[in-house]
């Protein structure tokens, strides 16, 4: 993490070796000075060690720089969705949601012609009656994400209920279904149609 009270440097790089400190496993590169640099690796083997080397693009952009690590999986992935069930009836802060640093995971919509998702995260929520309506709101200071894709799943994620596919970059996106079975849990993917188009939501 850079910027502010977390650190000077700028133009951050973040690689992860395998335990010789040669042989890369991933790395990711921040495209702008105030960026910071993130890994998500969910293929290591349990009790092995890693190495995590910290760079910059060139030497003027040196500084300090706070390092983050974390083994729970959090609502980029299908397993650990955020339950928002407590939002029914009412609206997340402001960007509190964002796909600008998610990964892929399973599949995405019939409506989306991408496939697999670009950068999808997931949510989940409890029906309280057979009709439910979500929205993701991006306009102004609801969020920076454009041409946002939903899917609404039965509760293996696999299985499609409805699925809306926006044309303009802009746009809220509404979902909606008047078929759930009270009680049962739901999920609810949200990516974008290009990971250039990645950003936070409400």
């Amino acid at each position: 993490d850079v910027g502010g009270t977390k650190g000077t440097q700028k133009y951050t790089e973040l690689v992860l070796w395998e335990n010789d400190g040669e042989t890369e496993v991933s790395c990711d590169a921040a495209s702008n000075a105030q960026e910071d640099a993130m890994i998500i690796q969910e293929s290591l083997t349990v009790g092995a060690t890693y190495y995590v080397s910290v760079d910059t693009k060139n030497t003027s952009n040196r500084g300090t720089f706070t390092l983050c690590i974390n083994d729970e999986k959090d609502y980029d992935y299908y397993e650990a969705a955020e339950d928002v069930t407590s939002l029914i009836g009412a609206c997340s802060a402001n960007q509190a949601y964002s796909t600008e640093w998610a990964t892929s995971d399973k599949s995405n919509g019939s409506c989306i012609s991408i496939n697999p998702p670009t950068n999808n995260v997931w949510f989940k929520f409890v029906a309280p009656s057979a009709f439910i309506e979500a929205t993701v709101k991006i306009t102004g200071a609801e969020g920076t994400q454009q041409y946002t894709n939903i899917t609404l799943w039965e509760n293996d994620g696999s299985t499609e209920i409805d699925c809306i596919n926006p044309n303009i970059n802009t746009d809220d996106v509404k979902i909606s279904a008047s078929n759930l079975t009270p009680s049962n849990t739901y999920y609810i993917s949200v990516d974008t149609q290009n990971p250039i188009h990645k950003g936070s939501f409400t």
